[in-house]
């Protein structure tokens, strides 16, 4: 078989054959059609040969019967049958039914008002599947040109020119607009490129329309291909990346018209987030047009200044900057500014391994101490429903936030422990005694040192990236405090009881 070759299934999809039906003999429709004749009696069948497609002008049985051994004989790939759109008609019987099934040749019947009409369309389709195409691209593109390219316009063109059923896809597999396959597999939407997969009733297409900075693409436009084959599949691939490039202009205004309404993403935000598991597509096709990204794993971040007082502060210019501040270490994620702060979520293909706790811990102290702000990080979680999860995680680990400026979730446990315990008057006396060697020294940088050493796991950059010092810096000091302390921070018992004063020398402090 020929690149530009097609077979009888093919042709079932080029709409040169309204409303066909495969009356019998479907094993034969994966064959290639080489011509289309057209024959009205027993001589023009008897002239057919192989790689024929013949469209019968008389329906009468005994023609059919002729025909029907023609093809078995000569290789004829299928027989259609004209059903006049006025008039009578007498259908085949069960008889040439049963015997086209045995023979394994195609019998079709189509309606249509002049079979040269027919024959001049499956000739073209046949011997220059090319201009078909191109045909069908002329179509699409003027009818689009004169409408609006958004879902509700482009999917019908497609249903009527090309005969699918379309609908446009976000990651997940949420239908925003039209219906999706049956069956469509999660696989088809998580690469970057069109594609085709095998789904109940037929074949599902994808096309990307809109892809985010990373190449993920965030929007489908995925068409439902009922029959034809491979050939057919390429041109309503050719003609749905047309569709898309319409689609995705729409998504790009779409957009634009979102971000000048910037301070509505608090309210789609809070939608989102009230809604539950269950998404309804009209708030997926917001989030989309938002340049939110649904599925994956994401991780929340949420921020708050440092002091209540200074939530007045909330305004447009210090979310550009806190965003300009994230964007610099690598962190592009979706912002939203809300009354009291901010939410911030960063989305991963997959669930982020644990050793990015730490890191993206130290890049977020980084950003936020730009801005004079405080934050919690939630857990990884899946999914739309994962990003009210993660970021109510993220509130309620930012309100235990305090000097330390960022906290994750999983630290609240050992943190309340820690509260809980230096607010003890016993301890607090006790950490009195004990820290009073370093009382004054080097202007009480000696003692916040130690504390934010401590607070940092007894991790030397982490404790100087917090300070803004150099890492050897603080390890003079750290060595200092252990000889005016008499103590080793390598020693468990040791650490966790200096560990213990520093927090409650600083809970008495406020």
């Amino acid at each position: 078989m020929t690149a530009d070759s097609l077979t009888v299934r093919d042709l079932l999809g080029v709409g040169a054959l309204p409303d066909c039906e495969v009356l019998a003999g479907a094993r034969g429709i994966d064959t290639e059609v080489l011509d289309v004749r057209l024959a009205a009696d027993i001589g023009a069948v008897e002239a057919c040969s192989a790689g024929d497609l013949v469209i019968l002008t008389g329906h009468a049985p005994y023609l059919v019967e002729v025909a029907l051994r023609r093809a078995y004989s000569a290789d004829v790939r299928a027989v259609v049958l004209v059903r006049p759109e006025a008039g009578s008609y007498q259908p085949p019987s069960a008889a040439t039914l049963s015997f086209a099934n045995r023979l394994g040749v195609p019998l079709l019947q189509t309606q249509a008002g002049d079979p040269l009409l027919v024959a001049d369309a499956l000739r073209t389709a046949v011997r220059r599947p090319d201009l078909s195409a191109a045909r069908l691209l002329n179509a699409v593109t003027a009818r689009m040109r004169r409408r609006k390219p958004d879902p509700a316009s482009v999917l019908p063109i497609l249903a009527d020119e090309l005969g699918v059923t379309a609908a446009v896809v976000s990651a997940d597999g949420t239908a925003i607009e039209g219906t999706t396959p049956p069956g469509l597999p999660q696989s088809l939407l998580a690469g970057s490129v069109a594609g085709a997969a095998e789904v109940d009733e037929g074949w599902a297409v994808a096309v990307p329309v809109e892809s985010d900075r990373t190449g993920h693409v965030r929007l489908w436009l995925v068409s439902h291909v009922r029959s034809g084959g491979g050939r057919w599949i390429e041109t309503v691939t050719q003609v749905s990346q047309v569709a898309s490039w319409a689609l995705g202009k729409w998504v790009a205004e779409e957009r634009l018209d979102v971000e000048r309404r910037a301070r509505s993403r608090g309210s789609l935000l809070a939608e989102l987030l009230a809604c539950g598991d269950d998404v309804p597509p009209h708030l997926v096709q917001q989030a989309v047009l938002a340049g939110w990204r649904l599925d994956g794993w994401h991780t929340g971040v949420y921020a708050v200044p440092q002091t209540p007082d200074h939530r007045i502060a909330l305004d447009t210019n210090r979310t550009e900057f806190l965003r300009a501040g994230l964007a610099r270490r690598g962190l592009h994620g979706q912002l939203v500014e809300g009354a009291d702060g901010w939410s911030f979520w960063l989305t991963n293909d997959g669930e982020p391994p644990q050793s990015q706790h730490r890191e993206l811990t130290l890049r977020l102290q980084q950003a936020v101490a730009m801005c004079d702000l405080v934050a919690g990080v939630g857990r990884p979680h899946p999914g739309a429903r994962g990003i009210a999860r993660t970021l109510g995680e993220a509130r309620e680990a930012a309100g235990m936030a305090g000097p330390a400026q960022v906290v994750h979730i999983d630290e609240l446990g050992v943190r309340r422990l820690l509260s809980l315990a230096a607010e003890t008057p016993a301890l607090v006396e006790q950490a009195s005694r004990l820290l009073d060697p370093l009382a004054g020294v080097e202007d009480g940088q000696l003692l916040r040192t130690l504390a934010v050493y401590l607070d940092e796991e007894s991790v030397t950059s982490a404790a100087a990236a917090r300070l803004g010092v150099h890492r050897n810096t603080v390890s003079q000091r750290i060595s200092r405090a252990e000889q005016l302390l008499g103590v080793s921070l390598e020693n468990a018992d040791e650490r966790l009881a200096v560990h213990l004063a520093c927090r409650a020398a600083r809970a008495a402090d406020d």
